[in-house]
């Protein structure tokens, strides 16, 4: 039970996502933006809640088949590939910077926003959340914790379901926000907008770098 401790570090690198995050308040500018957001969001917390199953799912089978030592593999074994590989996202977007007070260049897919159906909201939540580099492994890693500390099937869905809550809580929050009009939320998310792809190269640096840190701690932990 003490290892679900570390779910809490991994919904939060699953949470801090820029280009979803850009994504979901672009979309709700939009003109269709309080229905599409919505299908954008839902879609992307699906996709997550199944990521995270697939990895409990794995951690369980392979802890009932040995008697948890498979389990506690899978999760050592994603630990190490974590920690090896958050560190070399945190380099690439280090050197990927825009350099000599450049301005950052935004996304080509953000000038199609503003004409965006219901279908394609929820085919960019697809995108986004299927592709995401960062998160799918968080995903996993956090499923197998999940899966690999033998609660009961109630508990264990919960806690799946509670995990993919927050680390989408970064979309609901603009989302249900977005929903109100409110022209002084508006104006905020804009801001908001600019700000997030401005620094996403410094925000996704900062934020591999901590947890390559985080998981090569919690590997250290398990070996010990």
């Amino acid at each position: 039970m003490s290892e679900l401790t570390a779910l809490l570090p991994l919904a939060v690198g699953m949470a801090i996502s820029p280009l979803p995050i850009v994504a979901v308040v672009a979309i709700l500018l939009s003109t269709r933006g309080r229905r599409a957001a919505p299908a954008y969001t839902a879609t992307f917390f699906a996709v997550t809640l199944a990521a995270i199953a697939v990895g409990a799912l794995t951690a369980a089978g392979a802890s009932g088949a040995s008697g948890g030592a498979k389990g506690n593999v899978v999760v050592v074994v994603l630990g190490a590939l974590l920690t090896v590989g958050f560190a070399a996202f945190a380099v690439v977007s280090w050197r990927g910077r825009p350099r000599h007070g450049q301005p950052a260049v935004a996304p080509k897919w953000l000038a199609a926003m503003d004409s965006i159906t219901l279908g394609r909201a929820a085919g960019l939540g697809l995108l986004m959340a299927a592709t995401n580099s960062k998160n799918l492994p968080l995903e996993l890693k956090g499923g197998a914790l999940i899966g690999a500390a033998h609660l009961p099937i109630a508990a264990t869905v919960l806690l799946c379901v509670a995990l993919a809550v927050a680390g989408s809580l970064t979309l609901i929050l603009p989302t249900v926000l977005g929903a109100t009009g409110i022209p002084r939320i508006t104006t905020a998310l804009d801001r908001l907008k600019s700000e997030m792809i401005e620094h996403n190269a410094v925000i996704m640096t900062v934020l591999f770098a901590i947890l390559a840190a985080n998981e090569a701690a919690h590997l250290i932990h398990q070996l010990a």
